[in-house]
């Protein structure tokens, strides 16, 4: 068989034809039919002012920043059609969203233009009414409601394309709606507003379940938010209609935890900041059922989820809330309610441990902990108890002690890879990040940094013959996917391999004591050279001869056959979307098959 007919068998027949029927509908117009462009005049408030004290008092206030770095203006009117970052404008908008690509919008990244209409901005502005009780506040809320939706005319333009986008701004009204204690009582203009959503969303399910990423996951918790929370309303004329969507949206649910999230709680596109999206929509879900006493989820699907939520935590450092950057990051980031950075993940695995274990993951006393305080689990006042922990071991890998822990990616080829990342490692020595992932930047730039973010040369992996480890299909796609063969032979050893079609062989040995971390790279099947890289942080590394050293650690280099270049050189880090910064990288190349010898140690 092919490598191209593989590939499509590994997606999966029934995802293939889920997309040629949804690129079917499009061509032959049936969405425009089913989905006509509707004006929608405002018809009065979509938040109303609270009588009484908030149920929160004293809340931190929270910055508004798009992609967690970009600080975002609430006082003027917002240009919904512009790019946040370059500030280039749709000009082709008046027409069905059906007849827009993502990428040819001579905007750059569509996501520079989809972030304000995620809604994420309401939640500074409600805080801040919150704490205050002044009217300006809700009346900016109420304005930018009113403006977008007269910019943006129901299944028009850019801001209808995407499911995922619609549903990211359902969930976005409707945590409003809660936290400014109105989402039993919603404002008709804000229930004519969600049901236009699950319009939206529902129909195109099959298209997002397909694509066995955050689209199903996100999709089906917007359709299951914005139903129950319109059944809540009294003489609600849709009902037979809501419930419909409502038991979708549960069958959604537990089949994409079922499929999607694996035994040992990784998610399915591989990635720290994807699995932090899936984990907080679900958990969103999670706190509405329980608020509106809805009937719970399968058994299964509750296990998915704990062990989801135990996988975020065994990558989240308690201290500071960093995970290493595995995977793609696009900058998502659901219920941005507290005073955090971005990069702290510590709100959603507080948050998730009191939904899902109906106790505490750290100490209450955190800025992490008001999202949790937001929106509170029932029964969760149990301390913070010993859950054990997880067991990476399908396409991560952890070993750590008391001083250091190491990632390293080996994929298991279940679902399609991101990133040209195999046997790619993330180092720590307690809060320091030694070796560094290098992040996603953007999905649609310029080709050098385009190519450059997903490719072996962006990873702390081997590159062969300057190629890549997997050849692409498209821009989203690999074909020749590679599977890892993992073997642990000691809590503080792991050997991971793989060889690839072209016959390039990496096998991989990580031995983790308290004085030391040693990578044993072994090497052959090039033609010409393979090069090891270290991505590191910027701060003051020396390499002498072959050792490399700041002031807190050394790493020394040692190989069986000649090493033929030892050098320090400059590189890229994306830690935030549509933002890079400069880092070093170590590149060491042999000429010959051979082993390479790599020792981190603290200095002393």
């Amino acid at each position: 068989m092919t490598s191209l007919f593989v590939t499509y068998l590994r997606l999966g027949i029934a995802n293939l034809f889920a997309v040629a029927l949804y690129r079917f509908k499009v061509k032959r117009g049936y969405f425009d039919k089913i989905m006509p462009v509707k004006n929608h005049p405002q018809t009065g408030q979509y938040f109303t002012p609270i009588s009484g004290e908030p149920v929160c008092p004293s809340l931190q206030k929270v910055d508004n920043k798009a992609f967690g770095w970009l600080p975002i203006d609430l006082t003027n009117d917002i240009n919904w059609l512009s790019s946040i970052t370059n500030h280039k404008t749709i000009t082709n908008n008046q027409v069905h969203w059906s007849k827009l690509n993502d990428f040819d919008l001579n905007v750059g990244d569509i996501k520079a233009v989809w972030e304000m209409s995620r809604f994420n901005w309401l939640f500074a502005l409600s805080i801040d009414y919150l704490n205050t009780h002044e009217q300006q506040y809700l009346a900016r809320i109420n304005h930018h409601i009113a403006d977008w939706q007269e910019q943006n005319p129901t299944n028009q333009g850019v801001h209808w394309k995407c499911g995922q986008e619609a549903s990211i701004r359902l969930m976005h009204l409707a945590a409003s709606a809660h936290l400014l204690q109105q989402d039993l009582t919603l404002a008709p203009a804000l229930k004519e507003m969600l049901f236009a959503h699950l319009q939206r969303i529902a129909p195109t399910m099959s298209y997002a379940i397909a694509q066995d990423n955050n689209h199903g996951t996100s999709e089906g918790a917007a359709l299951f938010i914005g139903s129950a929370m319109l059944l809540q309303q009294a003489n609600i004329r849709q009902k037979k209609q809501l419930k419909k969507w409502l038991a979708l949206a549960v069958k959604t649910i537990e089949n994409r935890c079922d499929k999607l999230i694996a035994d040992d709680g990784c998610f399915s596109q591989y990635s720290t900041n994807y699995h932090r999206l899936m984990l907080d929509s679900l958990s969103l879900v999670e706190f509405f059922r329980q608020k509106y006493q809805l009937p719970t989820f399968s058994k299964n699907c509750y296990k998915k989820l704990q062990l989801a939520t135990l996988w975020l935590q065994a990558t989240t450092c308690q201290k500071t809330g960093k995970t290493p950057i595995l995977g793609l990051n696009d900058g998502a980031q659901l219920l941005t309610v507290t005073s955090c950075d971005y990069l702290d993940f510590r709100p959603s695995v507080q948050w998730a441990f009191q939904l899902f274990f109906a106790q505490t993951c750290y100490s209450i006393d955190g800025t992490f902990n008001q999202l949790a305080r937001l929106f509170p689990a029932q029964h969760s006042d149990k301390p913070a108890a010993r859950v054990a922990p997880a067991i990476l071991c399908s396409d991560y890998h952890l070993l750590h002690n008391d001083e250091w822990c190491i990632f390293i990616r080996t994929p298991t080829a279940k679902f399609r890879p991101s990133q040209c990342d195999a046997l790619h490692i993330d180092l720590w020595h307690k809060q320091y990040n030694i070796f560094i992932g290098s992040g996603s930047y953007s999905y649609n730039c310029e080709p050098k940094w385009q190519d450059y973010f997903p490719s072996v040369k962006a990873q702390n992996t081997v590159s062969f013959d300057n190629d890549e480890q997997m050849p692409k299909l498209s821009r989203f796609l690999y074909t020749q996917w590679i599977k890892a063969n993992t073997r642990i032979y000691k809590s503080n050893e792991l050997n991971a391999s793989y060889q690839n079609k072209k016959g390039h062989f990496h096998h991989r040995k990580l031995v983790i004591s308290n004085t030391c971390i040693t990578i044993e790279d072994r090497l052959k099947g090039f033609k010409k050279q393979a090069t090891l890289r270290w991505h590191i942080p910027n701060d003051n590394w020396q390499l002498t001869g072959n050792t490399l050293q700041n002031k807190h650690f050394i790493v020394r280099f040692s190989s069986n056959v000649n090493i033929e270049q030892l050098a320090l050189v400059d590189g890229w880090q994306s830690r935030y979307y549509l933002k890079k910064d400069p880092i070093n990288i170590l590149e060491l190349t042999i000429v010959e098959p051979g082993i390479i010898t790599t020792t981190v140690s603290k200095v002393e």
